[in-house]
């Protein structure tokens, strides 16, 4: 055999080692294609099942992983590190760069179980974490809502969120935030802005974060009403509208909710008190104690010195006393008139019946004789 005949089979072995090399490659890569694709769609149909990620708290060895806002995928992997969830920094970055994910992966808190493939990894972070839902329902204080936030799992820091509820110049890109007056004993200065909703928030959301939600949503809904134009044209802020609305929520029910407002606003034009027991019962409640359906001197004699006590002190209290229902921003808002109430300029009075209505009155003695009647029912 010749060298050159030796040479072209050895050439001819390395060609077919090489092309078999290739081959071997695309075959392998093709599957892990397949797999990969596979294990995708199984996870895309468990998050059309679940909504969110099919992977929770709950979940077997789960393990937390926060990913923080405009995260870049060299921080993400390093977390991922530090979770013992990958091994390779260099990898992951390639492989996400590979499928597309860098600039996909959600904020908020994720969970996921170890032994899961990078790209499996990536899926579950680029999809939205599982929020914790809260609802919030018209007339619930800023403590009633601070409660139910931290009762539904959230781990925001309480203090920090009172700091923050008193400090509106954090949130003055918000158009109504220049409205709210820092009045003397007024408490909670954003009470009343926290609109009554369901909401989404992540379980690790920051303080900030929290009432942001909230005011974008306050601030969605006067713009969509135009409530802000509306108060301007009956002379008033949005704060005073927020705040005698409030007022108007614990007074009574829906269908009444119109000629609440106009009883108030009556007593407000002649410059009488309020004298509302919305606003003794809150003091009573911010004390820990229920609240009342009638109100004595006792209770009206204890506050007597608080601002927000409306028998003792004429005019608004100094805010809101809770966050306030649509319903009772637009009575506020539209009062009833003489066209839909007849001699609705003329009633000063309303007193609870005792079965969730109330009874208006024009005059003192007719009023005082109702309140005499209703309280002594059994």
């Amino acid at each position: 055999m010749t060298r050159n005949v030796t040479k072209s089979i050895v050439v001819l072995i390395v060609i077919l080692l090489i092309s078999s090399f290739v081959v071997a490659g695309f075959i392998t890569g093709y599957r892990y294609v397949r797999k990969q694709d596979e294990r995708f769609a199984n996870l895309r149909s468990r998050f059309d099942e679940h909504g969110f990620s099919p992977i929770t708290k709950d979940t077997p060895n789960a393990v937390e992983v926060y990913i923080p806002q405009q995260a870049d995928s060299e921080i993400i992997g390093e977390i991922l590190i530090d979770k013992g969830l990958i091994s390779n920094l260099l990898a992951f970055k390639l492989i996400s760069k590979f499928n597309g994910f860098d600039g996909e992966y959600k904020y908020g808190t994720h969970y996921l179980v170890p032994g899961l493939s990078y790209d499996e990894i990536m899926v579950l972070l680029t999809n939205q974490p599982e929020p914790v839902t809260v609802t919030i329902y018209e007339g619930m204080t800023y403590l009633d809502i601070k409660m139910k936030l931290l009762d539904a799992g959230m781990r925001f820091n309480p203090e920090l969120l009172d700091m923050m509820m008193d400090q509106p110049s954090l949130f003055m890109d918000f158009s109504f935030i220049r409205q709210i007056e820092a009045k003397p004993g007024r408490e909670w200065l954003l009470q009343g802005y926290l609109w009554p909703d369901t909401y989404r928030f992540d379980i690790n959301a920051t303080e900030q974060q929290i009432i942001r939600t909230f005011l974008s949503n306050t601030e969605y809904r006067l713009r969509q009403g135009d409530y802000l134009d509306r108060a301007a044209k009956i002379g008033m802020t949005i704060d005073e509208v927020l705040t005698l609305a409030s007022v108007v929520q614990q007074e009574g029910p829906i269908v009444e909710m119109p000629k609440i407002a106009r009883v108030f606003m009556n007593r407000l034009e002649q410059g009488m008190p309020l004298q509302s027991c919305a606003t003794i019962n809150y003091l009573r409640k911010e004390e820990g104690k229920s609240a009342r359906l009638w109100i004595f001197h006792d209770d009206i004699d204890r506050y007597s010195d608080s601002l927000y006590n409306t028998y003792s002190h004429a005019g608004l209290p100094p805010g809101p006393i809770n966050s306030p229902g649509l319903v009772a921003i637009e009575g506020v808002l539209w009062p009833a008139t003489d066209r839909t109430w007849s001699g609705a300029g003329q009633y000063f009075f309303f007193c609870a019946r005792g079965d969730g209505t109330n009874d208006f009155s024009k005059t003192a003695a007719e009023h005082d004789a109702k309140v005499a009647q209703y309280s002594a029912a059994p």
